[in-house]
């Protein structure tokens, strides 16, 4: 398994730097079979608090369906137009969810993700962020390979005072 990183460096509107990086792993035909076989492909290998940006897509999905919405009653089409409406706030809120989103699903990584930062320190950051995701999931797939069957794990017996700590710690 491999880790492909691609950067870019574009300007935005304001004339601001804004860098890009492009991220995708690839692998061997076993080791795509085994996420197949085990419908692994929508599990989170990073989870974040997306929430703020769930938010402002809300806002912005219900803005683009009302602006949407008054310009096909101006143009004395509300009964398609509400359907428009609702295709385009959904589309726009879709579309900012998917772009700021900071959680990473497996499907990110075999079709290929790119990621928006705002400095090369948070360029970096992000790279060692997949460089790490893509070591959990390089293991997940390793241990996919040993699913099948009965495995026996011996449990070993414990002096007293270690169980007694055991037990406390437990709880």
């Amino acid at each position: 398994m491999d880790l492909l990183l691609k950067r870019e460096q574009t300007r935005n509107l304001t004339g601001r730097i804004v860098f890009r990086l492009w991220a995708k792993t690839e692998m061997g035909e076993d080791e795509r079979a085994l996420i197949d076989r085990y419908d692994i492909a929508e599990s989170y290998l990073l989870v974040s608090d997306d929430f703020l940006h769930l938010k402002w897509a809300v806002i912005l999905g219900l803005v683009t369906f009302f602006v949407t919405g008054g310009i096909m009653v101006t143009l004395d089409a509300p009964e398609p137009g509400f359907v428009v409406a609702l295709i385009a706030g959904v589309a726009v809120g879709y579309w900012w969810i998917n772009e700021k989103r900071e959680t990473i699903v497996m499907r990110d990584m075999l079709h290929g993700r790119r990621f928006k930062c705002r400095s090369v320190i948070d360029l970096a950051k992000k790279e060692a962020m997949l460089e790490n995701a893509c070591i959990f999931l390089r293991q997940v797939v390793e241990t996919a390979k040993h699913w099948d069957g009965v495995e026996t794990c011996p449990v070993p017996v414990l002096a007293k005072d270690e169980a007694k700590a055991l037990i406390v710690r437990a709880f």
